[in-house]
């Protein structure tokens, strides 16, 4: 392990000190309390090789990319898929799409907290075989309410990559490089759902829709099989809770437990996991504040995913085969704005906390101010140029925009939640990813309709003045976000 890794370790067990009052069962004189042999032990996460940890970061993004690509790969077959079910219910289609999401709010209320009870590993591998049992279900539904249900259950199974890769960064990154790492997961985030669609188009254009399920099932089943073999569990305590159980078979002593962990029944312990991210959503401000902006954000996106092919198709004439290239605006912005935005967000940080003398998480929400002002005037250009009939490039190019100010949004939120609440940053990853896929579900059902009344000139307007009204709030936590963290803490354990 590098100086710089241990000074971020040290710098992390500071702030992690700061955040979360000590629990009664820690106390570090107690025999029977069982740690780590000393601060090198070759079995603590954070002290596993750099080659290894980054092996592991990375395949949990590729499981994230296989598993995201399915929220808008089907977009643009959805017209096919509703000829072939004899439907002309443009609500329905687009529910075809964004219920998917609505499956990804669900799941993250059971596994976040499972990954932080039984470890990551084993949820992970369920999740990655539910979700390539209900693709295949998909492909072979015989009904478009099949494929609703279907649809819906593949987004639960979906949420445990999306969700629990924070906590997984969490496990195995040092402070002071988690936003490259958050980087490194939010290519398969956000890059995923931007590439599917062109993938998606060609594809069933040439063999149907059905295809682009199949599609989805070689690229989860391989890494599926991938972190089968390759992911070793990564949460310390469960970690330490092996520990705990070999020592007392080779002792025999019982009373032997984990450090920082009480003794507790299963499901005492199962019960606080769940309601852990709905305390940290519904009593602490910063959580509920960021969550909700984030939302937002990730809604409008979703808005825009899901009503290309109307915009396009009207205003422009494409066909289904060039559609998938109009969500390559999006996925070049995203790629632009990746290695900017990690880069910003750690240095940033760095340089805060030299000029404090110590890191605090809300150093990390400086960047947000570049997504706030970014995703405004994406939005705006977008929809005025699509009014009048400017040439399809420009249009394009300004979701390209909102895609460069998605990521300055993305990636801070993520790593806030990371630092401020480590030992539990999966919950509070869940927290704001339930929100966020209810809305990236469900705004984008009023898209259609939102155009129909306003325009795309004034309908874009309105999503623009609301995503900077909420952006502001970034200034708010900027300068009052560490007093309200400490002020509403929850007991989360």
């Amino acid at each position: 392990m590098t100086a710089d890794e241990k000074e971020g370790n040290q710098k992390h067990d500071i702030e992690q000190k700061k955040s979360f009052p000590a629990t009664e069962s820690g106390n570090t004189h107690d025999p029977n309390e069982v740690d780590w042999d000393g601060p090198a032990d070759p079995h603590n996460p954070r002290n596993w090789s750099a080659w290894r940890r980054g092996m592991l970061v990375g395949i949990i993004t590729c499981v994230v990319f296989s598993t995201s690509i399915a929220s808008s790969a089907v977009a643009p077959a959805v017209p096919q898929i509703l000829r072939e079910f004899n439907s002309n219910n443009a609500e329905i289609g687009t529910l075809v799409v964004t219920i998917e999401l609505l499956g990804t709010g669900v799941g993250p209320i059971l596994m976040g907290p499972m990954s932080e009870v039984v470890g990551r590993r084993i949820i992970y591998n369920c999740a990655n075989v539910g979700f390539s049992a209900f693709t295949i279900g998909c492909a072979l539904t015989p009904s478009l309410g099949g494929l609703v249900v279907l649809r819906f259950l593949q987004g639960c199974a979906a949420s445990c990559s999306l969700n629990n890769a924070g906590g997984t960064i969490s496990d195995l990154v040092p402070i002071h490089r988690r936003g490259f790492a958050m980087s490194m997961y939010s290519v398969g985030f956000l890059l995923g759902p931007a590439v599917g669609p062109v993938a998606g188009s060609f594809l069933a254009a040439a063999k149907g829709w059905r295809w682009v399920f199949w599609l989805l099932l070689i690229l989860n089943g391989t890494m599926g099989v991938i972190c089968a073999l390759a992911y070793t569990e990564t949460y310390a305590p469960v970690i330490l809770e092996w520990k705990v159980k070999k020592l007392r078979k080779k002792t025999g002593n019982q009373a032997l437990y984990a450090k920082d962990q009480r003794q507790l029944p299963v499901r005492t312990v199962l019960k606080r996991a769940i309601t852990r991210p709905v305390k940290m959503f519904l009593f602490c401000p910063v959580v509920t504040g960021l969550a909700v902006y984030n939302a937002v954000v990730y809604g409008f996106t979703y808005l825009l995913f899901s009503t290309f092919s109307v915009v396009f198709e009207d205003q422009y004439h494409f066909d289904q085969g060039r559609l998938g290239l109009v969500y390559l605006g999006l996925a070049i912005g995203f790629l632009v704005s990746l290695s900017i935005a990690s880069m910003v967000n750690d240095r940033t940080h760095a340089r805060l906390s030299r000029k404090h003398g110590a890191p605090k998480p809300e150093f990390r929400l400086e960047s947000l101010i570049y997504g706030a002002i970014a995703i405004p005037i994406g939005f705006f250009i977008y929809g005025w140029t699509a009014q009048y009939y400017v040439d399809s490039a420009v249009p394009i190019v300004a979701t390209g925009i909102v895609g460069f100010g998605v990521m300055f949004t993305f990636i801070p939120f993520n790593v806030y939640m990371i630092d401020a609440y480590t030992k539990y940053a999966a919950n509070a990853i869940a927290a704001g990813n339930i929100l966020r896929s209810l809305s990236a579900a469900l705004l984008p059902l009023v898209g259609v309709p939102l155009y129909n009344r306003l325009g795309y000139g004034w309908g874009n307007s309105l999503l623009a003045f609301v995503s900077l009204g909420l952006g502001a709030m970034s200034l708010l936590f900027r300068k009052y976000g560490e007093e309200w963290r400490r002020k509403f803490s929850v007991r989360l354990d």
